[in-house]
């Protein structure tokens, strides 16, 4: 019996140590290219020597040192801070590393949960790989994230891969289902849409899961940390976002910012019209998971979170990325609604509004053209969202 099985064992370290080699060999081309882009996509990025401008990355350094060294990380030069307190606890392994195993780290990060994402979406091999690849050097996106060293990808993938159907990585579900969408909430309030989706299409279980780890960690967030919880709630709740005079800015693809672009300043109205598309699109969501469309309701509500939110900068729709996968996978999808989708996030993959003047008030003398450019994608979102609502409705079954 241990004769036979020694052979036996040989054969499986083999196997194993090829999928590992393989495995390595599929994430080499994306990471190439992730490593490539975060060097030229940002003003003040050198490719060699290889030092990319990851402002972002380096407000959530700055947050984590700061924060061990006591200070108050929401009075700082530079670009503010402008996330929950439980977020900036999250800053510290980033702030005690050197800058370099930061940089590689994060990028190294993102492509990871890229592909993770695609591969749970039916994607493997060297199509897995070429896919993740092509995201990373032609989506805005995420080219923009990788640039900023933004957490736009980390966002998505909690909620892709804590929810969507599909093949996954590990054996069975470490942590109940919505625990990962609570964390992110509580890093970021957008992706409580799909939570609330989710509860309300009748899956309460991780619609309460994702609500009460959200709650346990915004709490530990006010445990640590009672002044900054203090200070970021009570602007919140006054309308302050941390960055309202960004609002009016081109690369703000939410329904607030085509109101402040088209009418020149904030108003109820836009803030009306933005719960009116969150209620819309939540709705929508849930119409689509009962027509047994899940991974396609789920790209709804993420769509939804970023459509509402008072700003969505161009590099927050990572979401296209398993939209576009869902819409080019869905052969039986209604025809209106897989190339109405694909045409949309097309547009947001190229972004063509980039090309406009922006900033110092160039957004506010836009002609109507400009205009047009500017605000389309936030207009074909709304459409998309609407229409899978509307098929979803007319699709479902009908009592005799």
């Amino acid at each position: 019996m241990s004769v036979s099985a020694a052979p036996q064992a040989v054969t499986t370290a083999t196997w194993n140590w090829r999928s590992v080699l393989t495995t390595v060999g599929w994430f080499l081309p994306p990471m190439a290219a992730a490593l490539y882009i975060a060097a030229v996509t940002i003003p003040g990025s050198t490719l060699v020597p290889w030092s990319p401008a990851m402002i972002d990355l380096d407000v959530y350094r700055r947050t984590g040192s700061m924060l061990l060294a006591g200070q108050d990380f929401y009075v700082a030069e530079g670009l503010p801070w402008i996330y929950p307190p439980f977020a900036a606890l999250l800053t510290i392994p980033l702030a005690v590393v050197p800058l370099v195993v930061a940089q590689v780290g994060w990028i190294a990060l993102t492509v990871v949960l890229l592909m993770a994402m695609l591969y749970r979406l039916g994607l493997s091999g060297w199509v897995l790989s070429l896919v993740t690849t092509v995201a990373v050097v032609a989506a805005e996106p995420v080219r923009e994230t990788l640039g900023f060293g933004q957490l736009g990808v980390l966002l998505v993938a909690a909620a892709v891969l804590d929810s969507m159907p599909g093949r996954r990585i590990l054996p069975r579900r470490v942590t109940p289902e919505g625990t990962w969408i609570g964390l992110a909430t509580a890093v970021k309030l957008t992706p409580a849409t799909v939570a609330a989706y989710q509860f309300f299409a009748g899956r309460r279980r991780p619609g309460l899961v994702a609500f009460f780890t959200f709650v346990a960690a915004t709490g530990l967030g006010a445990l640590v940390l009672p002044a900054g919880t203090m200070h970021y709630w009570t602007g919140l709740l006054s309308g302050d976002s941390g960055i309202n005079a960004g609002i009016v800015f081109k690369t703000n693809q939410s329904v607030m910012g085509a109101w402040a672009r088209l009418f020149g300043e904030l108003s109820r109205g836009g803030l009306v019209l933005s719960a009116v598309v969150a209620v819309i699109g939540i709705a929508a969501a849930v119409l689509v998971h009962r027509a047994g469309r899940v991974s396609l309701a789920i790209c709804v509500a993420g769509l939804t979170s970023l459509l509402a939110s008072p700003i969505s900068w161009s590099h927050h729709y990572v979401w296209i990325v398993p939209l576009t996968v869902v819409l080019a996978l869905g052969a039986d999808l209604p025809r209106s609604v897989r190339w109405f989708g694909l045409v949309y996030a097309a547009w947001v993959w190229v972004a063509p509004f980039k090309a406009l003047p922006g900033g110092d008030g160039a957004e506010l003398l836009y002609t109507p053209t400009q205009q047009l450019v500017d605000n389309l994608g936030i207009a074909l979102g709304i459409a998309f969202v609407v229409l899978c609502g509307v098929w979803a409705w007319r699709s479902r079954p009908t009592s005799a």
